[in-house]
């Protein structure tokens, strides 16, 4: 009996002191192929529809998918949210835009949740940081890439000081479950493609 009162008061002390997890949330195998399938660190050339090239590097992998029910916890929280991404890097011959990919599953929520940032475009926030996980296809070309969420004025905005620089201003994106980024449209119309998915306007127009 006294071994049993011990034990209660523990694990009253540790809800008190944030050492329990009270809710866990814990993304699957599935979910963790938005990252698992990206290549790391090799440089990936894309092609624009005006002939010019640029590079992307896929880095700084995380995953925060811990099964552990008892932690050490400074800011004393009870809740823990899984979660997993990536940052890249695209250079061309003018600057580097920086970009980001999370996926997230939240507490009290079905689905996955996600945040995408590239340039000074982001996704508008609805839970914490983060929007519900809608996937569509989406084609380029003859190629019909399945798994994929598309960024635009309707689910994001211009945020921070790049939005003050035009370089930054990125009208769209598309990141893929399988391939990462596929697609950006700058705002001034020009479009950028993995070399391995252009369409066959673009390859023609490379061919010449």
């Amino acid at each position: 009996m006294k071994y049993k009162l011990l034990l209660l008061v523990i694990f009253i002390l540790c809800m008190m002191y944030g050492c329990v997890y009270i809710h866990m949330t814990h993304l699957s195998n599935e979910d963790l192929e938005w990252t698992n399938s990206i290549p790391r660190y090799s440089e990936i050339t894309l092609r624009s529809n005006d002939g010019r090239t640029a590079s992307i590097k896929y880095m700084d992998f995380f995953i925060n998918n811990s099964t552990d029910r008892f932690y050490i916890s400074a800011a004393g929280g009870t809740t823990y949210e899984a979660n997993a991404g990536y940052s890249f890097e695209i250079k061309d011959s003018m600057k580097t835009l920086s970009g980001i990919f999370i996926i997230h599953r939240v507490v009290k929520g079905n689905n996955l949740w996600y945040r995408a940032k590239l340039g000074a475009r982001s996704t508008i926030e609805e839970y914490d940081f983060v929007r519900p996980l809608v996937t569509r296809h989406y084609t380029i070309g003859n190629h019909i890439i399945n798994d994929c969420v598309i960024i635009d004025s309707l689910n994001s905005e211009y945020i921070s000081d790049l939005a003050n620089y035009p370089y930054y201003h990125i009208e769209k994106f598309v990141i893929s479950k399988e391939y990462g980024l596929i697609y950006y449209k700058r705002e001034d119309g020009e479009e950028f493609f993995r070399q391995d998915l252009l369409p066959d306007s673009i390859q023609m127009k490379k061919q010449l």
